[in-house]
């Protein structure tokens, strides 16, 4: 939604049709708010002016026509063509009495009370096409101080892969499909997302916009050969398998492109042809009207790229393939989820006749060991809340595929001693547990693999050993403060360099026993965080959260042995924390 006209000097942006009724409704409000504003006004009183600047990060060169504007959506102005904004805010009005209310500061005359503005803060942000918000996120500004009087708001400029796919014959007729994955971190591990998919214009060229810095894999899909001169149904098929840039035969060794903002990355994609033959396959065991995905992939190179598809009706899977040796996953979407694989082989003629049999997901039980010797024990249902405040989790461990993690499943009676995941498809998982005040996992174990320091494997159709996790409520207690927190004005409280939260970050050393932790700084600076488990951390406060924390590799988190200190804790150890706030959130 675009933020509304603004009162003062700030100009009114021209909304869309549908945002005609909701604008002038905004404008009214806006307009009363001035109004009301200015009558409480003296003579002596004065609008309060903000100027400042909106510039590229990269290039720092002015940003023109960005639109300005503030969080609550009461300011909004473009800048001129050099960058430059204005805004005026209004003073509100005066207040008697002895009341106070978050902008003003008491002072006494005579026994009377009066009241009168000192300050008052709002954040400021801006956007353009083409340009991401800076990683700080909003802009704090301290009405009427100095620091006020002239701001500056980087935006990011966006990445770009632009290229062209050249086809052995192509009279403009034939159009491929590209697509692009980037590589993001989620639960500490970076794994391969799908971003987008675009087609080519009729001479082959293709363009991504809007990407962030990044690593990136480039691929076409599948294209199979339509030419009506041609083509002949009942003869051989042609077709262009993927290709992977720059020439790669599968995704895992495609080559990773590095973007940096702004920056536009050429590529070339050269398909072959290829014979292309017909495949066929029988479905056992799915369910009527549910949903499948079919995932193909070449045997033992995990990756996007190929496909085929599903005929509910006849309970097949169809498609075409060239020579090659294949892996089949069939995932069945229901209530009882159901997987199936199959591994086969293209070997210049139609296949048809193998069968892939569905068997349903597998269901995992949880048995607490409740060692908690500071609360009250509850029955299961309590317990369960317990094991949910502490986040107990089943997290997909591969780089690429699922990144759903695996919740428990409610209990059906609050006297229910029992605890499951449920639908839970085949594949390599970490279980995981956050920092709760309830208590920590002092262990986690199913079938005697420490599932601690160890992956859970769920295979297809085979019973999987109870989870068994040991709660104990005597992890270490560490807090502390912020000692380049900053102050943002007299009498005002304190924040982030950012205006967003920071956050206290433990990262376990390796072959240490501790686990991820983290905990938000108050406005003030400080922070606490309790049952923290025993073991080896290095301890670091970023200004905001950070997105590429790949806590999970050893390597990656190599980058931060100079930040923040290293802290050994032990059960029932409480720590006191003096933290260096490092700007930037990496």
């Amino acid at each position: 939604m675009n933020p509304p006209s603004v009162p003062g000097s700030a100009r009114v942006l021209a909304p869309g049709k549908a945002g005609v009724c909701a604008l002038a409704l905004l404008l009214c409000l806006a307009g009363s708010y001035f109004l009301s504003a200015q009558e409480g006004k003296s003579e002596t009183d004065g609008d309060y002016t903000i100027h400042g600047t909106v510039f590229n990060s990269v290039t720092h060169a002015a940003i023109g026509r960005a639109l300005v504007y503030s969080t609550d959506n009461r300011y909004a102005t473009l800048t001129d063509g050099e960058g430059h904004f204005e805004i005026k805010i209004p003073q509100p009005p005066r207040e008697q009495g002895s009341g106070l209310h978050t902008t003003t500061q008491t002072l006494s005359r005579g026994g009377i009370g009066q009241s009168r503005l000192v300050s008052t803060s709002i954040f400021l942000m801006a956007r353009k096409p083409g340009y991401f918000d800076s990683q700080g996120g909003p802009q704090p500004i301290d009405v009427g101080s100095a620091t006020a009087s002239e701001i500056r708001i980087s935006l990011v400029p966006e990445a770009r892969i632009t290229g062209r796919v050249i086809l052995p014959v192509n009279d403009g007729t034939e159009k491929i499909q590209v697509a692009v994955s980037r590589r993001q971190v989620q639960e500490g591990r970076g794994k391969w997302i799908a971003m987008s998919n675009v087609t080519t214009r009729a001479n082959g060229e293709f363009r991504f916009a809007n990407l962030q810095e990044g690593e990136y894999k480039l691929f076409t899909h599948e294209l199979l050969d339509r030419d009506p001169l041609t083509f002949d149904p009942r003869g051989t098929l042609f077709g262009y398998p993927p290709v992977y840039y720059p020439a790669a035969a599968d995704f895992e060794s495609a080559a990773v492109i590095q973007l940096k903002a702004g920056q536009t990355f050429s590529a070339m994609l050269t398909p072959a042809k290829r014979e292309y033959y017909p495949v066929k396959l029988s479905v056992l065991n799915a369910a009527a009207g549910a949903g499948m995905s079919i995932s193909v992939e070449p045997q033992g190179h995990p990756g996007p790229g190929y496909s085929l598809g599903y005929n509910a009706n006849e309970s097949t899977i169809a498609g075409t393939l060239p020579n090659g040796n294949y892996s089949l996953e069939v995932t069945q979407y229901s209530q009882n989820g159901a997987t199936g694989r199959l591994n086969f082989s293209v070997n210049g003629a139609p296949l048809q006749g193998p069968t892939v049999m569905l068997a349903p997901n597998n269901t995992i039980e949880v048995r607490a060991d409740d060692e908690r010797t500071k609360a009250q024990k509850g029955p299961g249902a309590e317990l369960q809340n317990i094991l949910r405040s502490m986040n107990l989790r089943l997290v997909p461990a591969g780089n690429s595929g699922s990144t759903n993690p695996g919740w428990l499943q409610p209990p059906k009676d609050p006297n229910d001693q029992s605890l499951f995941f449920v639908n839970v498809q085949p594949g390599t998982y970490r279980v995981r547990t956050g920092c709760s005040p309830a208590g920590y996992a002092a262990a986690l174990n199913s079938g005697g693999i420490d599932l601690l320091r160890q992956p859970l494997v769920a295979g297809l159709g085979a019973a999987i050993a109870p989870i068994e996790i040991t709660i104990r409520d005597d992890g270490a207690q560490v807090n502390g403060s912020i000692e380049n927190w900053p102050v943002n004005g007299p009498n005002q409280p304190m924040r982030s360099f950012s205006g967003t939260p920071a956050v206290i970050v433990f990262l376990p050393l390796p072959d240490s026993s501790g686990q991820f932790c983290q905990a938000w700084v108050s406005s003030s600076g400080e922070f606490n965080l309790t049952q923290v488990p025993p073991g080896e951390y290095r301890v670091i406060a970023f200004d905001h959260q950070p997105q590429e924390l790949e806590y999970e590799n050893p390597e990656a988190i190599a980058k931060y042995e100079d930040m923040g200190q290293v802290l050994r804790l032990v059960p029932g150890q409480n720590e006191h924390l003096r933290l260096s706030l490092n700007r930037g959130g990496q």
